[in-house]
């Protein structure tokens, strides 16, 4: 799923949420719960999980995932831009953790990806398992070029939610 989606979706939350701490929870509650829905990123994360990045460039894929990565981290920087520009509600604390709560899981994820931190990897693992669980479980997930339709129109339904709650 996009960090823009969680992102929104943890929006939702902390408007809702009435201290940080639980704001950041059920942000990254939220992560966990939107993950397992089928989002066609399922090759794409068993090719960035399963393979080390060399086999992934010398297979020309790595700059598709890296366009893939760092578009969604622009339109997630914008997201948020537009967010503190159009409503005061963010000014709160209360809204920032949740949405660093609805987004730290792929940071993490990642973030052990580029430097195998033990760390990092019973993180990773139920991560991956989550993420994972439905598409298995249907034996199904959504081409990748529709998957990016579908979550754009749950982008959509999100902000409009944001603006009339």
């Amino acid at each position: 799923m996009f960090m823009t989606v969680h992102a929104a979706a943890a929006t939702i939350i902390g408007k809702q949420a009435n201290n940080a701490i639980l704001a950041f929870i059920l942000g990254l509650l939220s992560h966990f719960v939107l993950d397992m829905l089928p989002h066609g990123d399922e090759r794409l994360g068993k090719q960035f999980f399963g393979h080390k990045l060399k086999i992934l460039q010398d297979r020309g894929e790595l700059k598709f995932l890296a366009l893939y990565g760092s578009a969604d981290s622009i339109f997630l920087s914008f997201f948020i831009l537009w967010l503190f520009r159009s409503f005061e509600f963010v000014n709160s604390n209360v809204v920032v953790w949740a949405i660093v709560g609805g987004i730290i899981p792929d940071l993490i994820s990642v973030t052990y990806k580029l430097t195998n931190s033990r760390l990092l990897k019973w993180f990773n693992n139920i991560h991956i398992i989550n993420h994972k669980y439905l598409v298995e479980k249907l034996d199904w997930d959504w081409p990748l070029k529709y998957a990016i339709v579908m979550q754009l129109v749950v982008m959509t339904g999100l902000i409009w939610i944001i603006y009339i709650t």
